[in-house]
């Protein structure tokens, strides 16, 4: 019995340290490692608007603005360059403790990045290492490895993608220990103006993105249908076609020119749920100021008062399409308190980068 007792002490102490290891040399990047672990940490059933996409939604989407001027209860669960198979299996984790109303998808990422791209692997552990394992991060994983070994080694389990930080270690990482990442929403805003030239779009021509984008991008309009969430695809404004890599033609114009055909015909099929906003066909309704470089940070990122503008304008345009029934204010009730402290620690942010909240 002793040896028996002794035994099942030992496996305990070794899982606890295994994960208190893991905790710590984990890389909490702001590019999808943080909004993973915050988005577990969210009050049940608290989250009516999860939007999804690349690092355009979390720099873009103002979530403390949201929830400011709207009382909605929004949550940026986005990750570096993330594609539409890892936004997919992304949702379906989200629904296991949340109901969304609304997903708001921007569709960067698949109009820009093709199967041959060659960095499509680069960003993998911005959206891994915040992911818990289980059967739904396996199938994430099958999805976005196409069957690499070199990818199975290095992120399975995923303790072996950051298992050397020891060197690297900071103090920081020690005091994310005490942080409540119930108050962190997902925005993580740029706080540099660069200015750059205003998009320019190709009305006409239209060019499908991969056949794997569009698999991944039916399913997440069939689990939204299936589950009764509003399907909002959208596109963070943007230079379109910043070149990302150099003597690569984008042509991201031409795949949102497709993107509208599809919602249509999706729509004309049944899919009444899905909406498309072009924005960057009508950017100046929005009030993004690109040449002077008082909104945008570079040529694919809006900064902090791009990003506040953008979210006043998609704060409106959530409200005006789906109502308060679907998205009610939130304002004022305890059980949505935690945004009420991520729009203070915002404030203190902002202050602290010497601009003006907005």
């Amino acid at each position: 019995m002793k040896k028996i007792i002794a035994t099942i002490l030992s496996i305990v102490v070794l899982a606890v340290a295994l994960w208190g290891a893991d905790f710590v040399l984990k890389d909490r990047t702001d590019h999808g490692v943080k909004q993973c672990l915050a988005m577990y940490e969210q009050p049940k059933d608290s989250i009516d608007v999860v939007m999804l996409g690349s690092s355009h939604v979390h720099y873009g989407v103002n979530t403390a603005k949201l929830w400011e001027e709207y009382g909605i209860s929004a949550f940026d669960f986005s990750s570096a360059e993330q594609p539409l198979w890892i936004s997919y299996y992304y949702l379906k984790e989200m629904c296991k403790t949340q109901k969304p109303k609304v997903v708001v998808l921007d569709f960067f990422t698949p109009a820009a990045f093709q199967d041959e791209y060659k960095y499509k692997y680069t960003h993998l552990a911005d959206s891994m290492n915040g992911f818990r394992f289980g059967v739904n991060k396996l199938k994430m994983m099958w999805a976005s490895f196409d069957g690499e070994k070199e990818n199975w080694n290095k992120y399975f389990p995923g303790f072996f993608g950051y298992h050397d930080r020891y060197d690297a270690l900071e103090d920081e990482d020690i005091e994310e220990f005490k942080y409540d990442y119930v108050n962190f929403k997902g925005f993580t805003p740029y706080f540099q103006m660069n200015p750059v030239s205003a998009p320019g779009i190709n009305p006409s021509e239209v060019l499908a993105p991969s056949d794997k984008s569009i698999e991944y991008l039916q399913k997440i309009v069939d689990y939204t249908k299936a589950n009764g969430i509003e399907l909002y695809l959208t596109i963070v404004p943007y230079h379109v076609n910043e070149e990302q890599v150099m003597d690569q033609i984008q042509a991201e114009d031409l795949r949102y020119n497709w993107l509208v055909q599809y919602v249509a015909q999706q729509n004309e099929a049944g899919n009444t749920h899905v909406y498309f906003d072009y924005t960057v066909q009508h950017y100046w309704d929005i009030g993004i100021d690109f040449e002077s470089g008082q909104d945008t940070y570079d040529g694919s990122h809006l900064n902090y008062y791009g990003a506040t503008k953008f979210s006043h304008y998609l704060g409106a345009q959530l409200r005006n399409l789906y109502g308060e029934e679907v998205l009610p204010d939130h304002r004022g009730d305890e059980y949505y308190k935690s945004w009420d402290v991520n729009a203070e620690e915002m404030k203190k942010v902002v202050e602290e980068n010497r601009f003006e909240w907005r």
